[in-house]
């Protein structure tokens, strides 16, 4: 019997299931809502003795899905599977179309380019169509979206798709937000709905009498009716508040609704009380349509944006489906496909939400009424107040965090209804039709995680989850998403990538940047995806040439030839025969991700309705740079949703053990909390669960349930009393928290580094681990792996999986080397299988043996500098219309490198080739000496390319290569004697074509380097006699005028027997180098040796430095690096080894990452941790921003450039520049006094190896601060 303590705390925990701060009495209840009602009605006793008998959980069992619920499980991996991914995990593109305005072969003829290139299926999205009097209803009749010819297209569609095995998912509108022709009316009770409110101030004592005020604060659409909500009458708190520029505060205990006393005619009098040095608000609220529309895609004008809170704006779009589209013919087809999707868009629809009955929902799903705290929503814009969002500002409040918990409240009802009355009934709807929903569920202040476990695949994005909407995404926004599938049994979570913002025609593969494809959906797949939707595929568009851009070569593409990438096919892209080899590696990846479960070793609580879009600045999420990360332990989010949930149960310590099986609770400075969440993670605790508790504890309630918050300290006091329960006090102490409770990390980093994140799925006896390089230099780690067994590597490029010979195995887990280019990933499987899968163990490495002196000729690598380029040109063929692409052949031309064995690029190569796009063609001859004779494996680096990578040697073309890893390419034992030929097949993209070609509008876009851009050497790996290589991990090393770096460079020994390796370096006047002493490297083994590198007189420009590593046995290699040099001892665009940011820096967003304020762009910004008032910096806690220099380096002047927000700056306002030679005892240099943007510091030099901003205050307008932004740091001499 479980203790008499325990037993209370689930009677406690039921009675606040049927009496909380979050009500789950639904109008449209979930089937797991439905039965926890029913649970409510059973006397305590019950629920106790109930508890007792099931062992785990209070609630009823949630219903298992039906099986047309839920996309089919992944096919098990097979080594033929793995081979040739099956069509159901190979990614999909959005296709883009000009409406109906389309030809049947020409769509039949894309679906076969898709299947051809390795695709999956097809997301059919539109776009208006270019033409004279297409935006005309005449012809939006017969073309437009939902019309009978558009239900023709739909049938021939998926006719092609069931043809080619791929399948066709649907748009539930032509555009985003939803909208469907037969809401054309602004009054349309179907049409989204939104809150606005009028004031007027008066003196106490006065009479006022009239018409209510009209100065709405937005203006209602043109014809709306308006409804009055309330109206009502508040004392201000300030006599001034007239006069106040934002939040005026309310006197609470004065508000009176005054509605009843407005007449039929819209006028209210009434005698205000108090005095004259009173002043009251009259304050009038409005239900008014939203008014957002869409027009030029169908015949009626103007088409209203439905409803997202109500049964009748969904229905809105599911009775045109049945009515327009669902044709008999269309609904067989799709029984026939059986994996069609229906998808929405993300939420992007402005004013502040509201539907009819919106008040009753409140008072049914709150517990009380809004009317009298509505004052709290006036002016709270688009996201209800949602602290850190914009706009947001309450024009009204009330004291004491009073509004803040209201607003709340708010927020929770609008995620209820668009959970209850959107996403539930649109995937009842679809699965009676043999549709699954595809649903991207953020945008507007919900619950994310919960709402993804409402759809069948719930999608992110890399656009809205990025830094900005150019740069990378947030992987710790897509756990968000993710763990919604994973807690509901939805086996795949997709991603709409790889949008960029100006970045159409030249969307790269590879490259280590921010901007390339591979590295976004490898962010993707970081964070939880397993389906990736490519933005996207247009559709070959006919029509006039020279009307709009789709009429134009090369073509349609999203926003026009300077907008969003990009435009895959064969009709603009030269690298897309290539795709074929990146959609196999990925649908590898992604059969892989969909294997069995996803395992997890911790939970992170985390309570925010809304999850932020691009740009904003309000994550509570943990950066990725985190000491979690570093130590290698993973972990996603849940919600109080999902803790309420019936399957939230503990298992031997383990918590939801069906499913993401995390071993532990992680509550990150959580400060507030709903008490029945509170009695659930004090029920956890007690059955076993470990809880971490970062920083402060949780006080209060988040809704307008103040007396609540008595309970929750006293639950809380309970909860930090138990012995599973640990508390931190910074984010770096939880890994070794976790570690004492038990908790290890399933891939553990011999050294914490947070480059490598990790994935871990279980499946049939088999631990999956995904491994992504997130920085943009190599790396190389040993991690410690959970499984047991042999280590595979499954080389998702090739198909091929391998045993991993070097390994070490421990209890319940594996030790590998994992080598990874920036911004890389791989996959590795730990089992103990032995079958046609995984078997055939490699032999083991046995340890180091007698050390041995080698005599003979040892083969030196070779450096190809001299090539042959022949280049296939695309430009406009002689109609100029889209498709119609003409091929020059240009060439051969000579190439020679340079001194360092750089290649120029096309443009670089004369005028025949400045703008030139298109494929082109690399051979170079060479001849191998003696030294070769007996090497048996070799690897060719191709240094920098730009597009995609072909290769052959002496003729024979390699299996594909890894795109974001030129500098490893395994040419096997294809050498001969004598002389050998390599080939190099570049593929561009079309942006220099397309910014010369007639009538193309590209902006101001640069022109891009093209081609093979070197340094291109073959060294070898595997000879009969012993080989030693050298590589540098960065091969670009930043060392500023008066600085310090550190280069990385591996050495492999490729030998049966240890060797002692001592490393020299020579650089330019100027710079000095020093290895470690000698350094052993195991036989078939690598170490890692640091070359330390100054810099005492070169400020600019860059400049060569070779290493040289010599072994005891006469081996020897040598590698160059390039220095770049500056007179800012702060900059590390690259992200090496120094100058790096010291982990006492106040924890960043994780889109704006502490290096942002060192990669010398003002573009970029670093922003702490921080999204409401008081979370900034003050005198009693004070944020800090300092780096470590790596030795000690001698300046006097520091330049802070805060982040400028238009007029408004963000940056440190009241700081200190402290420095320190241990980084433990500092001492202030200057305090510096600048206005709002920044300015330079000078005082007398300093010499020091650490230097820190210790910041008190920031220009943020929103007072006190929310965090603070530094766009750039600047140190010099």
């Amino acid at each position: 019997m479980r203790p008499a303590a325990e037993q209370a705390s689930d009677a406690a925990l039921m009675s606040q299931r049927c009496d909380r701060s979050e009500p789950m009495t639904h109008a449209h209840p979930h089937p797991r809502r439905r039965l926890r009602a029913v649970a409510c009605l059973l006397a305590l006793s019950t629920v106790v003795a109930a508890s007792q008998v099931l062992g785990e959980h209070t609630g009823a069992a949630a219903p298992t899905p039906e099986p047309d619920q839920r996309q089919a499980a992944a096919p098990p991996l097979t080594r033929d599977t793995f081979a040739d991914p099956p069509n159901e995990v190979r990614p999909k593109y959005r296709w883009w179309q000009p409406l109906a305005f389309t030809d049947d072969r020409q769509l039949t003829a894309e679906l076969e380019q898709l299947r051809q290139v390795g695709a999956g299926g097809a997301e059919v999205s539109l776009q208006r169509s270019n033409g004279p009097g297409h935006y005309e209803a005449e012809h939006l009749s017969t073309y437009g979206w939902g019309t009978p010819l558009w239900a023709d297209k739909v049938e021939t569609m998926l006719s092609a798709a069931n043809a080619n095995g791929l399948s066709l998912d649907l748009s539930i509108g032509p555009r985003w937000p939803a909208t469907v022709p037969t809401v054309s009316d602004v009054n349309d009770p179907r049409a989204a709905q939104k809150l606005v409110f009028s004031h007027e101030f008066h003196p106490g004592g006065t009479t006022r009498s009239g018409p209510l005020p009209t100065n709405y604060d937005t203006a209602p659409p043109r014809g709306a009716r308006m409804t009055l909500v309330a109206a009502l009458v508040a004392k201000c708190e300030d006599p001034g508040c007239a006069s106040q520029p934002s939040r005026r505060l309310l006197d609470r205990s004065s508000v009176v609704d005054v509605t009843a006393r407005v007449d039929a005619g819209g006028e209210l009098s009434l005698d205000l009380p108090g005095d004259a040095d009173s002043t009251y608000a009259l304050i009038a609220f409005y239900q008014t349509p939203n008014g957002h529309t869409l027009s030029g895609y169908t015949a009626t004008v103007d088409n209203y944006s439905l409803d997202t809170l109500s049964e009748a704006g969904a229905r809105a779009s599911t009775d045109f489906y049945d009515d327009a589209i669902l044709t008999p013919a269309v609904r067989s087809l799709l029984d026939e496909m059986g994996t069609a999707e229906l998808f929405e868009d993300s939420l992007e629809l402005g004013g502040q939400k509201w539907r009819t009955g919106f008040v009753d929902e409140w008072t049914t799903r709150r517990g009380y009424s809004p009317i009298d705290v509505l004052p709290a929503l006036a002016g709270a814009g688009a996201q209800g107040g949602l602290p850190g969002r914009f706009p947001g500002e309450p024009f009204f409040d009330f004291a004491g965090g009073m509004g803040d918990r209201v607003r709340h409240d708010y927020r929770q009802t609008l995620s209820d209804l668009y959970i209850d009355n959107r996403l539930d009934v649109l995937r009842d709807w679809a699965h009676e039709r043999d549709l699954k929903t595809r649903v991207q569920p953020y945008g507007e202040a919900i619950d994310s995680s919960e709402a993804a476990g409402h759809v069948d695949v719930p999608e992110g994005e890399s656009l809205a989850f990025g830094r900005n909407d150019s740069a990378h995404s947030n992987v710790q926004n897509y756990k968000v998403v993710a763990s919604g599938a994973h807690l509901s049994g939805a086996p795949v979570v997709s991603d709409e990538c790889c949008a960029f913002r100006g970045h159409v025609w030249g969307a790269t593969v590879g490259e280590a940047t921010d901007r390339s494809n591979l590295q976004a959906v490898y962010r993707g797949y970081a964070g939880g995806v397993n389906q990736i939707v490519w933005h996207g595929f247009p559709y070959l568009s006919r029509g006039l040439a020279g009307h709009g851009e789709q009429t134009l070569w090369p073509g349609m593409s999203y926003g026009g030839n300077d907008s969003y990438s990009a435009a895959f096919g064969a009709k603009g892209d030269p690298s897309w025969a290539d795709y074929r080899q990146v959609n196999d590696h990925l649908a590898r990846m992604q059969l892989v991700l969909r294997q069995g479960k996803p395992a997890f070793d911790l939970a992170v609580y985390r309570h925010d309705l809304g999850l932020g879009l691009t740009g904003l600045t309000a994550d509570t999420l943990i950066p990725s740079s985190s000491a979690l990360a570093a130590a290698g332990y993973t972990y996603e989010y849940v919600s109080p949703a999902q803790l309420r949930d019936d399957d939230a149960r503990v298992r031997d310590g383990v918590l939801f053990p069906d499913a993401s099986a995390y071993h532990a609770l992680l509550l990150n400075d959580q400060t507030t909390m709903p008490l029945d969440t509170a009695h659930s993670i004090l029920r956890f605790v007690r059955r076993g669960l470990p809880v971490v508790i970062l920083g402060d504890l949780p006080t209060t309630t988040p809704g307008y349930r103040p007396d609540q918050d008595v309970r929750l300290r006293a639950v809380i006091a309970e909860l930090v009393r138990q012995p599973g329960v640990t508390r931190v006090d910074d984010e770096s102490e939880v890994p070794g928290a976790l570690e004492r409770a038990g908790v290890a990390a399933a891939a553990a980093h011999a050294t914490p580094s947070d480059a490598i994140l990790d994935v871990r799925r279980r499946a049939d006896g088999v631990d999956y681990y995904y491994l992504f390089n997130q920085h943009s230099t190599a790396t190389s780690q040993t991690v410690t792996l959970a499984g047991q067994g042999t280590p595979y590597r499954l080389d998702t490029w090739t198909g091929e999986i391998t045993p991993i010979a070097d390994y070490r195995e421990g209890p319940g887990t594996v030790t590998v080397p994992v080598r990874l280019a920036g911004h890389d990933a791989e996959v590795v499987a730990v089992t103990p299988r032995q079958d046609a899968t995984f078997g055939g163990a490699a032999p083991r490495n046995q340890g180091p043996e007698a050390s041995a002196a080698y005599s003979g000729p040892a083969p030196e690598p070779l450096r190809l500098t001299d090539w042959s380029l022949s280049v296939d040109s695309w430009t406009p063929g002689p109609s100029g219309l889209p498709g119609d692409t003409a091929h020059m052949a240009i060439g051969p031309v000579e190439v020679a490198a340079t001194a360092d064995g750089a290649l120029p690029a096309w443009s670089e190569l004369g005028p025949d080739l400045a703008d030139v796009s298109g494929i082109g063609t690399y051979s170079a001859e060479f001849r191998l000496d003696a030294g070769w004779d007996g090497v048996t494996g070799a690897r060719l680096d191709l240094g920098t390319v730009v597009d995609t990578v072909r290769v052959s040697v002496n003729g024979r073309e390699l299996p594909p290569v890894d795109q974001m890893d030129l500098r490893h390419i395994d040419i096997g034992d294809r050498l001969r004697p004598g002389v050998n030929t390599i080939t190099v097949r570049v593929a561009s993209t079309l942006l220099n074509a397309v910014r010369i070609a007639p009538g193309v509008d590209t902006g101001d876009r640069d022109r891009m380097r093209y081609g093979l851009l070197g340094p291109v050497t073959i060294e070898p790996y595997a000879a009969t006699a012993p080989v030693l290589t050298l590589e540098a991990q960065q091969r670009s090393l930043p060392v500023a005028d008066g600085g310090y770096n550190e280069a990385e460079l591996l050495v492999t020994n490729a030998s049966d027997r240890p060797v002692s390796a001592t490393l020299t370096a020579t650089g330019a006047d100027g710079i000095a180098a020093t290895a470690a002493a000698a350094t052993s490297i195991p036989a078939g083994g690598s170490v890692t040796v640091p070359v330390a590198v100054r810099n005492t007189g070169l400020a600019s420009g860059t400049s060569t430095l070779a290493v040289t590593a010599r072994a005891g046995n006469g081996l020897e290699a040598t590698e160059n690096l390039t220095l770049t040099h500056s007179a800012n001892l702060a900059l590390n665009a690259q992200l090496t080894r120094f100058p790096r940011i010291l982990p006492e820096t106040t924890t960043a967003q994780d889109r704006f990452p502490e290096h942002l304020a060192v990669d010398g762009s003002t573009a970029s910004y670093y922003a702490s941790w921080g999204k409401t008032a008081g979370l900034g910096p003050t005198e009693a806690n004070p944020s800090t921003f300092g780096l470590d220099f790596g030795a000690p380096v001698t300046f006097s002047s520091v330049t802070v450039a805060g982040r400028a927000d238009g007029a408004t700056h963000l940056g440190p306002r009241d700081y200190t520049i402290d420095v320190s030679d241990d980084g433990v005892s500092w001492r202030t240099v200057a305090v510096p006094d600048h206005p709002a943007a920044g300015g330079t510091t000078s005082f007398a030099p300093v010499t020091a190896r650490y230097l820190r901003l210790r910041i008190t205050d920031t220009w943020d307008p929103i007072r006190p601060a929310r965090n603070v932004q530094i766009s750039e740091l600047t140190v010099a001499r």
